[in-house]
């Protein structure tokens, strides 16, 4: 591996053919790269390696990737792209849910997997809000019983004596950040995706609304209202103040 890799992507998928080919490929193109052939020690290589990113297949023996996606997303916010040959909206959907920050079904072009990475690298890399500044700068924001912790980009709901907290992917905490740095305005679904994704790579403004439910289930587990972020039919979202 180069000593100064672009970025450690780590693969689990249970085809030998694929892991060999996406070995060659990154390794050309300076990525370090591990793989492994089911999700049996994905934590410890998480541990040990530290990729940047995480290519994960759907279908593969043992756990699949969407419990070994479950499974990750309780201890940790490494970005993660789902890789299937079962491409259907139900599949899309439940990865992203979960926590997937891209889905790319199988077959596909090498090329367009590389700027997948870049761009879910870019998002998760970047500053949260706005673009030009570090989220080092930004101050801690609070709604209710709600706060957002920018250093640690964690989520809080205090209800009564009891405090909930959860970790947050980099894309769930650039959401949040922008709802409610934006309380009580309507927010377009264009500008959310103009926001948070590449509209060169087609992302669907389907996607959005799994993100959105995504951010809503988050809100109830910690015991707050998902009715918080509010659809206003025909115009966007709204953060209710």
């Amino acid at each position: 591996m180069s000593p100064n890799p672009e970025a450690k992507i780590l693969l689990v998928d249970d085809a030998a053919r694929i892991r060999n080919r996406l070995e060659d490929f990154f390794e050309s193109h300076n990525f370090g790269f591990m793989s492994l052939p089911n999700g049996q020690r994905t934590k410890e290589a998480l541990a040990e390696f530290q990729p940047d990113l995480l290519l994960l297949d759907v279908m593969m023996p043992g756990p699949d990737g969407f419990e070994l996606l479950r499974s990750i997303r309780a201890t940790s916010a490494v970005p993660v792209i789902m890789l299937t040959a079962r491409d259907s909206r139900s599949d899309r959907v439940k990865g992203l849910v979960d926590g997937a920050d891209d889905y790319l079904g199988k077959p596909f072009h090498f090329s367009e997997l590389l700027a997948r990475i870049r761009a879910v690298l870019r998002r998760s890399q970047g500053p949260a809000e706005p673009r030009a500044e570090s989220s080092q700068g930004l101050a801690n924001l609070k709604s209710g019983p709600i706060q957002l912790d920018v250093g640690l980009r964690r989520l809080s709901v205090n209800l009564s004596s009891e405090r909930h907290d959860k970790d947050l992917t980099n894309l769930e905490f650039r959401l949040f950040h922008y709802f409610m740095s934006r309380a009580g305005q309507i927010l377009s679904r264009d500008e959310l995706m103009g926001y948070l994704f590449d509209q060169r790579l087609g992302v669907l403004a389907h996607n959005l609304r799994v993100y959105v439910n995504r951010l809503r289930k988050i809100l109830e587990e910690l015991g707050a209202d998902p009715r918080t972020i509010d659809t206003v039919w025909g115009s966007g979202y709204r953060w209710r103040a």
